[in-house]
């Protein structure tokens, strides 16, 4: 190694100590207050109560962003950090992960930063490492909410009968790139911190299936339904496409109750509909009607 490249080296690592001395580190208790705070948060969102509604044969992609809050006092903040995010292989696809983007980047030319997915013994996910100077006494604001890397995932549902399924993406210490191991840590004034980390929790949730008393199929509940509807039992018209979405009230049968249900609904501040509803989705009680015309 050369003279320059080891004098730089040298002064990089006296800087991530300084000023504390040897690096040493700290974990917060209960009773303690933890300046940092890791947290995933995901692009599109998903809908009330976490979840992501598939629709048969889609391909579903989103981004997760890594991000740190953090609340320190004094002028100094962040010198580097180390994130290791994991998820369910047998639900989740990882597709890429980068720290292009992200407040780190944009904000400093980074003297170090290797992001990469992990797929093998350790787990599934992604790493990233960063150090934001090893010259200078560079680091994030002491408080303010960052983004650290980005990565984008692809879903492999298998929904099963229930027609749903849960996965969690997390932080986890331990998952292995091309290297060593990763923990999830942050460097502050050359001590090590372990942050508060929270969890991404998702429903995946199959959009097969009906939208309860959507009578003509249109995607939404409306009063041409309950015409549909009224139509379909006494004037022979039409029948609709899916007998089980016109079983508006979900009796199990179709006659006046449905387009009466549906008129009571949507104009006089009646009961909503039984689920699927207001989003498609599988019928979550069972009975005799399909989800197709009846055969002649």
């Amino acid at each position: 190694m050369g003279s320059l490249k080891l004098r730089t080296l040298v002064l990089g690592l006296a800087w991530l100590c300084w000023p504390g001395g040897p690096v040493s580190c700290q974990e917060f208790g209960d009773g303690d207050v933890n300046p940092a705070n890791l947290s995933l948060v995901a692009s599109p969102p998903p809908a009330a109560g976490q979840e992501f509604r598939i629709a048969a044969g889609e391909e579903f992609e989103f981004e997760l962003t890594a991000q740190l809050e953090t609340r320190f006092e004094g002028r100094w903040g962040v010198q580097g950090f180390a994130v290791s995010v994991v998820h369910d292989c047998d639900v989740l696809e990882i597709t890429g992960a980068t720290q292009d983007g992200t407040d780190t980047a944009e904000a400093f030319p980074l003297a170090f930063e290797r992001t990469e997915t992990v797929e093998n013994e350790t787990g599934c996910g992604f790493v990233c490492s960063v150090v934001l100077s090893l010259t200078q006494p560079v680091t994030l604001p002491p408080e303010g909410v960052f983004s650290l890397a980005r990565a984008d995932y692809r879903v492999r549902p298998v929904f099963g009968d229930a027609g749903e399924v849960s996965t969690t993406i997390e932080y986890r210490d331990g998952l292995r790139g091309s290297a060593q191991p990763v923990n999830n840590i942050i460097t502050w004034r050359g001590i090590t911190i372990v942050p508060l980390a929270s969890s991404f929790s998702i429903k995946l949730v199959s959009a097969e299936g009906f939208l309860r008393g959507d009578f003509d199929g249109g995607g939404v509940l409306d009063i041409s339904d309950a015409v549909a509807s009224i139509g379909y039992l006494f004037l022979g018209s039409r029948a609709p496409g899916c007998l089980d979405a016109a079983d508006t009230n979900d009796d199990g049968r179709l006659d006046l109750a449905d387009p009466i249900f549906c008129l009571d609904f949507l104009f006089r501040g009646g009961a909503s509909p039984p689920e699927p509803f207001p989003l498609r989705g599988p019928d979550p009680t069972e009975d005799e009607l399909p989800c197709s015309l009846p055969e002649a």
